[in-house]
């Protein structure tokens, strides 16, 4: 740039201030765009963001279900979780969404009343719905992850109902 400036005579300053703006310019507005291009606008990517933080937490942001008989929402959790398999497995994401919501949400109050299960099976039903809530929020499914998921909590709630049922 010094060899233009010195080239320019003495006009060379401005052209080169004007130069070197338009550079700066077209510098910019190439990062924007490659930055466009990859998140989206500024919006999408505080979007993301919000979704990265609820992703963790999808589990904490349902609320506990109100549940007069323990015996019955236990009923009904073992329901969702065998219908669940079959929303996945025909593509029903709404089905599937509401269904996996409603588990966390009753297992939200069981959880509290199955102090004599084990400490283990309690932290794994609850891993495995944060993986449910998870995946059914994704926008590419991985059935598979899904059955296998929905498997992990039968075997996990089957253990424990006992424990809600007393």
């Amino acid at each position: 740039m010094i060899i233009i400036h010195m080239g320019f005579g003495g006009c060379g300053i401005i052209r080169y201030v004007s130069l070197m703006m338009l550079v700066v310019l077209l510098l910019t507005g190439c990062t924007a765009g490659a930055s466009e291009g990859k998140k989206g606008s500024g919006a999408v990517v505080a979007d993301d963001s919000l979704q990265t933080d609820s992703k963790k937490d999808r589990l904490a942001l349902i609320e506990a279900a109100e549940i007069d008989d323990v015996s019955s929402a236990a009923e009904e959790m073992s329901s969702l979780i065998k219908t669940f398999k079959t929303a996945v497995e025909s593509d029903d994401r709404e089905e599937a969404a509401r269904q996996a919501e409603r588990m966390a949400a009753l297992w939200k109050s069981l959880s509290e009343k199955a102090v004599d299960a084990q400490p283990e099976k309690l932290q794994q039903i609850e891993a495995d719905l944060v993986g449910v809530l998870d995946e059914v929020a994704a926008s590419d499914w991985d059935k598979t992850r899904l059955v296998d998921l929905d498997y992990s909590l039968y075997q996990g709630f089957r253990d424990v109902k006992p424990a809600l049922q007393n």
